[in-house]
């Protein structure tokens, strides 16, 4: 089910590696990847807003040759950055734009596996995406018509994704975006191969549950690698944290975290300025949502009970941060 929505997720931004909602909706997490058409590549972080007024949005840090960086207000985004950008939800498309991503949304999918993954997707498609047009290719017959009793707008073939015939049969040449999601990596990555000869402007996404066949994500010419355990590790660090954080999403097999925490009356940072606040270095306040208004915050800003703050916070300083938004005193 984390996966499917994950993926739905990826769907809905199509030029985000991955969005994620904060703070009832209102904030979203993007992480973006810094190509060579990106306009704000090899600017200065403090130049950003005099040359791109619109961007209202506050850059957390890049995944960088395999490392995290935490961005400082003189450092600039880099050819193949993984950028994790904070932003407000309804701002999404614009602030993808500014990085010059300004890829559609696909209303036409294919999906090769109706495992319980391809299941939820197409059931979450259903419901979020009335103009989509969903399509499940999936080899065993009973799961096949399993599937086709619990969907009500997706058509379901029961057939081979590795097979030409039954690919054209899915009228491959229409699709949009095409998810290889069967239990196999091996399928996953070989059908990706066979779309992208067959034709070279469609999206392609496989589920990949061996880390080390990443590295191969661009000689294969996939768009976008989908890595259950991250998923599913974000979704369980959200019932693992002491204190009101709500939510977490987990970055580098959770060496860092974005989180998002109520501010409490015990809380230490009330009715103190971001500026004098002493928070570590590493940990970064990203958005904050005071009623229903979301604020990207200056230095001046002075918290207030009942905040809700986004953060990003390397792994040793979440004790400082549950001690921050913690429920008491004691």
């Amino acid at each position: 089910i984390e996966i499917a929505k994950s993926i739905q997720r990826k769907l809905e931004a199509p030029g985000a590696l991955d969005n994620v909602p904060f703070a009832e909706n209102k904030i979203r997490l993007l992480e973006i990847l810094i190509d060579e058409k990106c306009p704000i590549r090899g600017i200065k972080l403090n130049e950003l807003t005099k040359k791109f007024p619109n961007l209202n949005a506050y850059i957390l840090g890049v995944i960088r040759e395999e490392k995290f960086l935490i961005m400082k207000k003189n450092d600039t985004l880099n050819h193949n950055d993984k950028a994790y950008v904070v932003v407000k939800s309804h701002q999404m498309e614009e602030t993808l734009k500014v990085f010059g991503h300004n890829e559609k949304i696909s209303n036409k999918i294919l999906i090769i596996g109706g495992g319980n993954i391809g299941f939820n997707l197409a059931k979450n498609i259903e419901q979020s995406f009335e103009s989509a047009r969903v399509k499940i290719i999936e080899k065993d017959k009973s799961r096949a018509e399993f599937i086709a009793n619990g969907l009500n707008d997706t058509i379901v073939i029961n057939g081979n994704g590795l097979d030409e015939d039954v690919l054209n049969e899915a009228n491959l040449e229409e699709v949009e975006t095409v998810l290889a999601l069967t239990n196999d990596d091996e399928d996953n990555l070989m059908v990706s191969v066979l779309v992208e000869k067959f034709s070279k402007d469609k999206r392609t996404m496989a589920l990949i549950n061996k880390p080390n066949y990443s590295l191969l994500q661009n000689s294969l010419k996939i768009d976008d690698l989908i890595d259950p355990r991250m998923n599913t590790v974000s979704s369980i660090l959200k019932h693992v944290h002491k204190g009101t954080i709500e939510n977490a999403y987990t970055i580098l097999n959770g060496e860092y975290e974005v989180i998002e925490a109520d501010i409490i009356e015990t809380s230490d940072l009330i009715n103190k300025e971001l500026k004098n606040s002493n928070l570590p270095d590493e940990i970064r306040i990203g958005a904050i949502l005071r009623d229903k208004e979301v604020i990207i915050p200056y230095s001046n800003y002075v918290f207030q009970k009942d905040d809700t703050v986004v953060l990003l916070a390397k792994r040793d300083e979440l004790p400082t941060v549950e001690n921050m938004f913690r429920i008491s005193s004691i």
